[in-house]
């Protein structure tokens, strides 16, 4: 990974992960490669998620416990013209936020803590509240229909492409432009490319 690009600020890695509502789950089926998207939540270090007790997922996890899982927050494109004048497509880039991690998959049996891991998730996705709490006696069938498995963290690293390691002029070049476009999403790469430029 460029040096410049790579994260290594606890902080920084836990509030892209809490702010990130998916991630892609990759799983090794013997000789052949499986990724899926799934919702997820971190608590402490480890990251959570829930399915059906039986499905695809569920049975690879049985034989191989060895995952990888990454998320990532896509900021704004930065056209080619944007930061060269060569009229080549090559300058063209997208700014993004990622984090990626390997870790060993295990199911969540306890009761207790399935509806502790559920709770948090729905903290995390309807933070308004407006339902009852999932240690009410009421979600017990449910609780014992679902599958929740924790990857424990063995390592984990952070990506954030902001242009960090471009000449001043090129990066002025691409903020102009990204001010003259002006969508809010524009904005809010802007605000993150001056901070990470502080702290590259």
């Amino acid at each position: 990974m460029n040096p410049y690009f790579e994260i290594k600020d606890e902080t920084t890695i836990n509030t892209l992960l809490d702010k990130t509502e998916y991630g892609t789950l990759a799983l090794a089926d013997g000789d052949t490669p499986y990724a899926v998207p799934v919702n997820f939540v971190r608590i402490d270090t480890a990251i959570y998620f829930h399915g059906a007790l039986t499905n695809k997922k569920m049975k690879i996890l049985e034989h191989n416990a060895h995952v990888s899982f990454s998320v990532v927050a896509p900021y704004a494109i930065i056209d080619s013209d944007f930061s060269s004048d060569g009229g080549l497509a090559c300058p063209a880039t997208q700014f993004f936020a990622s984090v990626s991690i390997e870790g060993i998959a295990t199911r969540v049996e306890n009761r207790d803590e399935k509806a502790t891991v559920l709770e948090a998730l729905m903290r995390k996705l309807q933070p308004k509240g407006g339902y009852a709490p999932l240690t009410d006696a009421a979600y017990g069938k449910a609780l014992r229909a679902t599958a929740i498995v924790k990857i424990e963290v063995l390592h984990r690293s952070g990506k954030f492409k902001f242009g960090q390691h471009l000449s001043q002029e090129r990066f002025d070049r691409i903020i102009d432009h990204l001010r003259k476009r002006g969508t809010a999403l524009d904005l809010e790469t802007i605000t993150i490319m001056h901070n990470q430029r502080r702290q590259s």
